[in-house]
């Protein structure tokens, strides 16, 4: 088999890596299920989205957004400039739109001979390496509640635009989050009201503090506990405490879990127009019942409730879960398997830019250097970098984990590079005797090599 790999994705995350893959000279094929290029930008926002990073946080850094872009750029201008970027680096022609990707399993146990790409017409690849960039806003979570509700339905991924409320004007959103708020408000000046029905209480941060963006506040000089400490004050100096605005206090510290960044839902329940809610209790057909005995009617429910994070495509079960997320090495590989890459599996509380461009280099060096090793690089990296699971993360806080990684990666090529041709004769040697002989003898191989190179 030939040493061609594969990208599934053409969004944000998928083209930061056919870019590095490119500069570095591997030959790819990517798959892009849809025809176009831009993933959740292009199929999974309302018209109406703008940013909630800045322009500078989310652009890559090799090729910053045109000068003349406001702040908080909207979904159409975020679409020019995904377009643009694959433009400019030459990534269409190796794009296959409309195809998607139905199966990838590994030739062997763990990877280390490649892995076998199934499309939807039935067509089978095999790949020296897969990097798996599905996104991860596109399951929808859907939560469930006793009765039924015969009004309409919808989730925030099928919400576009106003027209979607479908008829009547009494619009109940569920979930307060970015998408949620950002829908309330759109209810609520498109019918005069809307109701926002929210289980706990969340933190709300406005876009721009101190006349800077609030995700730039985002600086390696500035701890999470500092973070903290300046957000806090500047909240109850702008907002007082939420309970003014009939909103639950959170029950979590301040970046936790993933905030809300909105000026626009607060002005609004200030003024009467959006009703905070509490969490459903039941439905009884367009009447819904809350925890706290009261009651409303509602011609429309919009469930802004978040997704599931899913890969369709793989065996799940090669993944560690904890809280429903997969354990990796800094959101990018797979423990126990080899030439698996999953990338753009991040929320980083600002933009993730220089996140995806540094880190797509990070993945095109692991490509080729997996080569050298008879055993998985995630094996070997993990011994010094923590798996883990939360995508929730600072910009800074991932970045400085995913340079101390490609530090440790290059150490190991290195040393890899010194010892000679052996690592990868025995890991050629290993793909042989692991198919007749069995895992057994694979131990044996990853025991005395690990030891080699740790020595």
């Amino acid at each position: 088999m030939g040493q061609r790999y594969c990208i599934i994705g053409a969004g944000y995350a998928g083209n930061t890596l056919a870019r590095a893959f490119r500069q570095a000279g591997l030959e790819y094929d990517q798959f892009e299920a849809t025809g176009a290029i831009g993933g959740n930008w292009s199929h999974g926002v309302y018209d109406s989205t703008h940013l909630i990073s800045s322009a500078k946080s989310t652009q890559y850094a090799e090729y910053p957004m045109p000068a003349n872009y406001p702040t908080f750029p909207s979904r159409a201008q975020m679409l020019v400039d995904l377009n643009d970027y694959v433009d400019h680096f030459g990534l269409r022609e190796n794009i296959e739109f409309d195809t998607e990707v139905t199966a990838v399993r590994p030739l062997d146990r763990d990877g280390m001979v490649g892995w076998r790409v199934t499309l939807w017409t039935g067509e089978q690849r095999d790949y020296a390496a897969v990097a798996v960039a599905n996104g991860h806003y596109w399951e929808r979570n859907l939560p469930r509640y006793p009765g039924e509700f015969t009004g309409k339905q919808l989730h925030s991924k099928d919400y576009k635009r106003p027209a979607d409320f479908g008829d009547g004007g009494r619009v109940l959103v569920v979930g307060g989050g970015n998408s949620g708020a950002d829908i309330t408000v759109e209810a609520a000046a498109t019918f005069g009201s809307a109701d926002l029905s929210m289980r706990d209480g969340l933190w709300y941060i406005p876009k721009v503090i101190l006349g800077i963006p609030a995700a730039e506040w985002d600086k390696v000089w500035m701890p999470l506990w500092l973070q903290r400490v300046f957000f806090h004050a500047l909240l109850y100096v702008s907002f007082g405490s939420y309970r003014r605005y009939g909103l639950q206090k959170p029950t979590h510290k301040l970046f936790d879990k993933d905030v809300t960044v909105n000026n626009t839902l607060l002005y609004a329940l200030r003024h009467g127009k959006v009703k905070p809610r509490k969490e459903i209790a039941r439905f009884d057909g367009k009447t819904v019942h809350f925890v706290d005995g009261t009651s409303g009617e509602y011609d429309t429910i919009v469930w802004a409730t978040g997704y599931n994070t899913r890969f369709p495509m793989l065996d799940e079960s090669i993944f560690i879960w904890e809280n429903g997320q997969p354990l990796l090495l800094e959101h990018v590989m797979v423990p126990r398997y080899a030439n698996i890459y999953i990338w753009g599996l991040v929320a980083p509380r600002a933009g993730a830019g220089k996140i995806l461009s540094e880190g797509a280099d990070m993945i095109a060096e692991a490509v080729a250097a997996q080569r050298l090793f008879p055993i998985p690089l995630s094996d070997l990296l993990a011994s010094r970098v923590k798996p883990r699971s939360s995508i929730l993360a600072g910009s800074s806080e991932v970045l400085g984990r995913l340079r101390i990684l490609r530090r440790f990666l290059r150490i190991y090529v290195r040393r890899a590079r010194l010892l000679g041709g052996g690592l990868a004769s025995r890991r050629r040697r290993r793909e042989v005797t692991t198919h007749r002989h069995g895992a057994s003898l694979k131990a044996l191989h990853d025991q005395h090599t690990t030891e080699e190179l740790f020595a």
